[in-house]
């Protein structure tokens, strides 16, 4: 299916979703704020203006209330390059460091469009090398940032297969292999496919979600997930019930709205939070996707705000 057809098809599906317990209703009540709340940014959401003062940028963010980082950007010579030339990891630490932001996540997206019984060895030199760039940073988080192309139940169970063996690789050095959910995960294979189906009517019977089989036949003890509410939506999936579903396997979370949280009342973050917190999790990251807006910094501020006055944060 085309991209863009089927971006507007989840849209109108997400819409239809937002009826639900989770995804209905404004953004949940907001109280005074109770001392300051640690959480943290994906720096996507702030790339545009961020990449032309990056230690200024990241006192602004201090300043707006973050304390923590997500990466994007990662190069496999071992930089970050978002909208600016590329600085190598440690320097990036270092100017995160200078402004009192520490760097707990990071997002990479293996080179190759699709994962092959050929290239897998070329997969899991690719995790080996980020593995191996990450680790000296101390971070806790390593997120694999999207799905590759599939097109049949067999080629995401070999997404599967890689991503365990991804795990282990991180694991082993002392990070934990997290997977980030887009809307095209809530689309369907089946058996021997030739492409993947959405349609908001009824799928074959052996249909599976590209999701559900990569929570189902990963390995609990390597694999773990960064929900990402509102692709969820976008998608069709209700995040509560994953929440529910998944309450160890859920570690990380990003936070975002059509607008800046709050805002645009297609979300109801509180539900969210509370079953998140609920499972014993604690880590998050807003991210803004409207980077063209002209007012990133402005957009991810009024987030801060708006996690600091709510009372299920």
């Amino acid at each position: 299916m085309d991209r863009r057809v089927f971006l507007k098809s989840a849209s109108l599906l997400g819409a239809g979703a937002m009826a639900n317990v989770s995804c209905a209703g404004g953004a949940g009540k907001k109280t005074a704020a109770r001392g300051h709340k640690r959480f943290g940014l994906q720096v996507y959401g702030v790339c545009v203006e961020l990449a032309k003062d990056i230690p200024g940028g990241f006192l602004k963010l201090k300043e707006a209330g973050y304390d923590t980082l997500e990466l994007a950007g990662y190069q496999p010579d071992g930089s970050i390059s978002l909208f600016h030339d590329p600085i190598p990891l440690p320097d990036y630490r270092k100017m995160a460091a200078d402004a009192g932001l520490e760097i707990t996540s990071s997002h990479a997206r293996a080179p190759q469009r699709t994962f092959t019984p050929e290239n897998r060895g070329e997969v899991l030199d690719f995790w080996k090398r980020v593995t191996e760039h990450h680790a000296s940073l101390g971070i806790t988080y390593l997120v694999q940032a999207a799905v590759p192309a599939v097109r049949s139940v067999e080629d995401v169970q070999l997404v599967a297969e890689l991503m365990n063996e991804t795990g282990r690789i991180v694991k082993d050095a002392g990070m934990r292999f997290t997977f980030h959910n887009e809307p095209n995960v809530a689309m369907r294979v089946v058996p021997g496919g030739t492409e993947t189906l959405f349609s908001l009517g009824r799928y074959p019977r052996e249909a599976r979600q590209i999701y559900d089989i990569l929570l189902e036949e990963t390995d609990p003890s390597l694999v773990f997930f960064e929900l990402d509410g509102f692709a969820a939506v976008l998608g069709g999936n209700d995040p509560l019930v994953y929440l529910r579903k998944y309450p160890e396997r859920i570690i990380l979370m990003h936070v975002k709205d059509r607008e800046a949280l709050g805002d645009s009342g297609m979300i109801n973050h509180e539900i969210i939070f509370r079953q998140f917190h609920a499972n014993g999790m604690e880590d998050f990251f807003v991210e803004d996707e409207n980077v063209r807006s002209g007012r990133q910094f402005e957009r991810v501020a009024e987030s801060a705000r708006y996690l600091q006055e709510a009372d299920f944060v």
